[in-house]
This record gives structure tokens, sequence and C-alpha cells, in this order.
């Protein structure tokens, strides 16, 4: 339940990011499409001097290959904007407050956490995450450190069983999942 209330969250703060970059990638489109029309237009008025059926046949080759070059342009527009709302999200998670923090990470460790594991934190984090420990009353071994924005790894003693739950993870997850929605959402 908590990590839904994470994804709604951050969902939410996305929203508005998503709004500021649709508005700008519509002006990119906006030019990139005046700017192939006008184009265009010179080739056409070109091919006409040559003759009518001369002038079709550039038209045609012309118009197809511009449709080409825009759809190419807009595809790589889209995909750069599509990063920048994933960055803009790593960003957020980053400059998460403490609090907010806290909390997360302490669902994480409600919910997922059995007795005798080893859980691993960022060094950042290694602080908050001893304190919840020591808090929940919990029989976990703090394991080390590792690379990430936050979150936790949780792991059974044999190795066995390894949960990461680091919010890198849950963030490309949730990206992978709602990939095609945010795509929907910014190009219709």
């Amino acid at each position: 339940m908590a990590l839904e209330g994470i994804i709604q969250e951050i969902y939410k703060k996305g929203e508005e990011e998503i709004q500021r970059i649709r508005q700008e990638a519509q002006r990119e489109a906006e030019k990139i499409i005046a700017e192939a029309k006008e184009k265009a237009e010179e080739i056409l008025a070109k091919a006409k001097e040559d003759g009518e059926k001369e002038a079709d046949r550039l038209r045609r080759q012309e118009i197809s290959s511009v449709k080409l070059e825009m759809k190419r342009l807009m595809l790589n527009k889209q995909k750069e904007i599509l990063e920048a709302v994933f960055e803009s999200l790593r960003q957020r998670l980053k400059e998460m407050d403490i609090e907010t923090k806290r909390r997360i990470i302490m669902a994480l460790i409600k919910a997922n956490a059995m007795p005798g594991m080893v859980i691993y934190s960022s060094r950042e984090d290694e602080d908050l995450v001893k304190s919840i420990i020591q808090e929940l009353g919990l029989d976990l071994r703090y394991g080390g450190h590792i690379e990430c924005l936050g979150g936790i790894i949780l792991e059974t003693q044999d190795g066995e069983v390894r949960l990461n739950l680091t919010f890198d993870e849950l963030l490309n997850q949730l990206y992978e999942q709602k990939i095609s929605e945010v795509s929907k959402i910014l190009f219709g």
C-alpha cells in the first residue's frame, strides 16, 4: 500500500512536469512543421519551373522525405522528453526531504523484512536505516553501503533471496510500467 502511495505521489509530481514538457514539445513541433513546410514550398516552386510532370514527381518525393524527416525528428524529441521526465523524477528522489525518505524506508522495511535479514543502504542513509531498525526493534543486520538514490536492499543471510527496494529500482520498474501511459499523455 505504501509503495502505491509513493507511486501516486511521484506520478502526481510528474504530471506537472509532463504538462510543462508537453507545452515545450508542442512549440518545438510547430517550429519544425513550419520549417518543413517552408522547405517543401521552396522545392515545389523550383520543380514547377522544370515542368508539370517533373514538379509532381519532386513534390511527392520531397513531401514524403519531409514527412519522414519530421517523424524522425519528432520521435527523437519525444525520446528526449521522456528521458527528461525520467531524469526529473530521479532528481526529485535525490532531493527528497529526510522525513519523507524516513516514512518510505520504514514502510519498505515493515512490508518486506523478515527476521535475520541483512539490510543495505546508501552511505547517506546508513544512520537513518539503522535508527529505523532500532526503532522497529527488528532482528536485522546492517550489511553495508550500496550505490543508489535511496531505499534499501534486503537479503537473507544465505544470500538466496535478495529484494532490491532501492529508489533506483522502484523508479525503473515504474518507468517500464508507465512509459506507454506517459507517452500517450505527452504525445497523444
